[in-house]
C-alpha cells in the first residue's frame, strides 16, 4: 500500500529530471578528475542521497556504496560535519530552502580522525510544477588550498615580525633589467628611508653601490660581480652611511635563481643591521682579553651558579685554574653542592655552609675565606666573594661570584703573625728577626717589580705567543720609519694572514688552533731578520716590520720563505696538518708614510692576494697600476 504521505511526482517529470541529471553527470565525471570535486542528489521525498559520484565518496573516504548508506538521512550527514562548524552549517541548510542555493565551508571529520576542508555549491532542482524536489550539490576538497593560504598567511606575518625583531630587511632584484622588483618595509628602515623612496632612488648599482662607505665599496662591488658571474650565494658584512650621516654595519644574505641558460635573473637577498651585534662583539672581545690578563695577573676567577639547579652556568678558566684541573674537568666534577663542598676543607666547611645559607636568606651579597683540597691534595686558601645575579619573587635563582687565591696572602700573614710573637717572646734574636723581616721585604718588593715587568710585557706583547702586540708593532714601526727618514732608506710592512684557520679551529678545537698560530710564530721568527719586528695583532694575523731595505727582493725573498715555511706540514701529537699564508706589502715612503696608513695598504694587499687564491704574496702598489 502506497504511503500518502509520500507524494511521488508524475513518471514523466521524474525520467526529464533524471535525464538531465544523467547529461550533467558526464561532463562532471570529466571535470572531478581535474577539479578534485565530487558531486551528489539528495531527495527531499526521500530525505536522503539518491546518488553520489566516486571523488564525493572519495572525499569522505569512503565507498560510493558506504557513503549512500552513510547518508542515508541528514542525521548521517550532519554527523560527519566538525561541532565547531555545526551551527553554519545547518543555517545554510535552511537558507536554502529560502534562496534555492547554497555556498558554504566546513570541515568533515573521517573515521580516521583526520580534518578536510569542505566547499560545497548546491542548488535546488524542481519538477515541472516548479516544486522543489531536491538537490544538486558539488562538494570540493579545499584542504591543501586553506593550507597553502593559511602558511602564506603565517609566513607574511612571520615575516614581518621577524623583520620588526631581528631588524633585517628583504628585497628581490630584477638582474636582467638591473632594478629592485621588490624591497620590504624592514630593509628601507634599515637604510634610513621608505620603500618607496628607496626603490625610486636606487635604480641601478652604482645607486646602490653609492650609500657603501668608501673602504669597503670596491670589496662589495667584487663581489656583488662574482656573484653574478658565478650564480652561487653570497654573504657580505659591509657600513653604509644613511642620509642623516650615521653609519650602520650590514650583513646581506643573497640568492640567485638562474635562467635556463644558467645567466642569473633575479637575486633574492635578505639583509640586517648588525651594528649592535659588531659593538657588542668588540666589546666583548676587549672585555674578554682584559679579564683573561686580569685574572692571570691577580690569580682570581669568576663563575655563574643556578641556585636552583644547582649547577654552573659558566665557569672562567682562571677559576679552574685555582682548583687545580681544567675547565672541563670542573664543570664535569662540580655537579652539585654536595660534589663542591667536598672540594672545601672540613674544618671549614661549617663556615663557608653558613655564610651560603645566610646569603640565599638575606639574598645579598656573600664573603668567605676558606682552604679547599685540590685533586692533587695540596691545600690553597681562597677568598670568596658574590651577589645575587638573577631574583625571583626574593629568592636568588643565580649567582654570580669571584674567586681568589689568597694563599700566599694567608702565609705571608701567618708569618708575620709568627715573626711578632718571636720578637716579643725572644729579645735576644731581634736583630736576626729583623734581618729576616727586611729580607721579606725585600724579596716582596722584587716580586712586585717582577710583577710590573710581567704587566708591562703583557700590556705590550701577545699572551698566546709572546710576540708584540699591535701597540708596540706601531711603536717600533715609528722608530723604524723615523730611522730609514733619516737614512733616506726604505722600510716595509708585511701583513699575514692565514688561509683555511678556521676551518683548523672548527675541526680541532681552539686549543689546538692555538698550538698553531706558537708554531707559525715561531716560525716566522726563524725566517726574518735580526733587525726586523714580527707582531700578532689579533686571530691568525701578523705584521713584520722589515727595516732598512736597501732593495724590495729582500722584501720579496723573506715572503717567499715565509710562504713555503708556514706551507710545510705541522704535527701536533697524531695530528698532521696544512696551512697556508696570504700577504700583502706596503713600502715605505711608496704606499705610506705613517704606520696606520703602511699596515692599512698592506692590509689590503693581502686581501687582493685572498681573492686571487691565496698561498701567495701581493704589493700594495699593485692596485695602482
Amino acid at each position: 500500500m502506497t504511503n500518502p504521505r509520500i507524494k511521488i511526482p508524475p513518471q514523466a517529470a521524474l525520467e526529464a529530471e533524471l535525464s538531465r541529471f544523467r547529461q550533467h553527470q558526464a561532463l562532471l565525471d570529466k571535470t572531478e578528475l581535474i577539479a578534485h570535486i565530487g558531486h551528489y542528489e539528495w531527495s527531499y521525498e526521500l530525505d536522503c542521497l539518491l546518488s553520489c559520484s566516486e571523488e564525493y565518496a572519495r572525499i569522505h573516504d569512503m565507498t560510493a556504496a558506504e557513503v549512500l548508506e552513510a547518508h542515508s538521512s541528514l542525521d548521517g550527514v550532519v554527523r560527519q560535519v566538525h561541532p565547531d562548524d555545526l551551527e553554519p552549517f545547518r543555517q545554510a541548510g535552511q537558507d536554502l530552502r529560502r534562496d534555492h542555493s547554497l555556498d558554504r565551508e566546513y570541515r568533515l571529520v573521517l573515521e580516521s580522525g583526520e580534518l578536510r576542508h569542505i566547499r560545497e555549491f548546491a542548488v535546488e532542482v524542481a519538477d515541472e510544477q516548479g516544486e522543489s524536489i531536491g538537490i544538486f550539490g558539488i562538494l570540493q576538497d579545499i584542504s591543501d588550498s586553506v593550507r597553502y593560504e593559511r602558511d602564506l598567511e603565517y609566513r607574511d606575518e612571520l615575516a614581518r615580525q621577524s623583520e620588526a625583531i631581528t631588524d633585517i630587511g628583504h628585497f628581490i632584484y630584477d638582474e636582467v633589467n638591473e632594478r629592485y622588483e621588490y624591497v620590504s618595509d624592514g630593509l628601507a628602515r634599515i637604510y634610513g628611508t621608505t620603500a618607496d623612496v628607496y626603490m625610486r632612488d636606487v635604480r641601478s648599482l652604482e645607486d646602490d653601490l653609492a650609500d657603501i662607505l668608501p673602504e669597503d665599496r670596491a670589496r662589495v662591488a667584487e663581489a656583488y660581480r662574482e656573484f653574478v658571474a658565478g650564480g652561487e650565494d653570497c654573504a657580505l658584512e659591509f657600513r653604509v652611511q644613511r642620509a642623516d650621516g650615521s653609519v650602520r654595519w650590514l650583513r646581506e644574505l643573497t640568492r640567485a635563481k638562474l635562467m635556463h641558460d644558467g645567466r642569473v635573473a633575479q637575486t633574492l637577498g635578505v639583509v640586517q643591521d648588525i651594528t649592535t651585534q659588531k659593538k657588542t662583539e668588540e666589546e666583548l672581545l676587549y672585555k674578554n682579553a682584559l679579564n683573561n690578563q686580569a685574572e692571570a695577573i691577580t690569580d682570581i676567577g669568576h663563575f655563574v651558579y643556578d641556585e636552583i639547579k644547582q649547577k654552573y652556568l659558566f665557569v672562567s678558566p682562571g677559576l679552574a685554574r685555582i682548583y687545580g684541573m681544567g675547565k672541563d674537568e670542573f664543570i664535569s666534577r662540580c655537579v652539585s653542592w654536595e660534589s663542591d663542598s667536598k672540594l672545601v676543607h672540613p674544618d671549614d666547611l661549617d663556615k663557608v655552609r653558613k655564610t651560603y645559607d645566610r646569603f640565599l636568606a638575606d639574598a645579598g651579597e656573600w664573603q668567605v675565606e676558606y682552604r679547599l683540597i685540590r685533586p692533587d691534595g695540596e691545600t690553597r686558601w681562597v677568598r670568596e666573594m658574590g651577589r645575587t645575579y638573577v631574583l625571583n619573587h626574593g629568592i636568588p635563582e643565580q649567582t654570580i661570584g669571584v674567586l681568589q687565591d689568597i694563599t700566599e696572602q694567608k702565609l705571608a700573614a701567618q708569618e708575620i703573625i709568627e715573626a711578632k710573637e718571636n720578637l716579643e717572646q725572644q729579645v735576644v734574636e731581634r736583630t736576626r728577626e729583623l734581618a729576616n723581616t727586611i729580607k721579606q721585604l725585600q724579596d716582596e718588593i722584587t716580586e712586585r717589580e717582577k710583577i710590573a715587568a710581567e704587566l708591562d710585557f703583557l700590556a705590550n706583547h701577545d699572551a698566546l705567543t709572546g710576540l708584540p702586540s699591535l701597540r708596540l708593532c706601531k711603536d717600533r714601526l715609528d722608530h723604524s720609519l723615523a730611522e730609514a727618514r733619516r737614512k733616506r732608506q726604505s722600510s716595509a710592512v708585511m701583513f699575514l694572514d692565514l688561509d683555511g684557520f678556521k676551518e683548523i679551529n672548527d675541526a680541532h678545537g681552539h686549543e689546538f688552533g692555538d698550538q698553531v698560530l706558537k708554531i707559525v710564530a715561531a716560525r716566522i721568527r726563524t725566517e726574518i731578520r735580526e733587525t726586523d719586528t714580527v707582531a700578532r695583532i689579533g686571530g691568525d694575523e701578523f705584521v713584520v716590520i722589515l727595516s732598512g731595505l736597501p732593495e724590495i727582493a729582500i722584501a720579496e725573498r723573506i715572503a717567499g720563505s715565509l710562504i713555503e715555511q708556514i706551507a710545510t706540514a705541522i704535527e701536533i701529537g697524531e695530528n698532521a696538518i696544512g696551512v697556508s699564508v696570504s700577504i700583502g706589502i706596503s713600502f715605505y715612503p711608496q704606499d705610506g708614510e705613517n704606520p696606520e696608513d703602511l699596515i692599512r695598504a698592506a692590509d689590503k694587499a693581502m686581501y687582493r692576494v685572498k681573492h686571487r687564491g691565496k698561498n701567495a704574496f701581493g704589493f700594495a702598489g699593485e692596485d695602482r697600476s
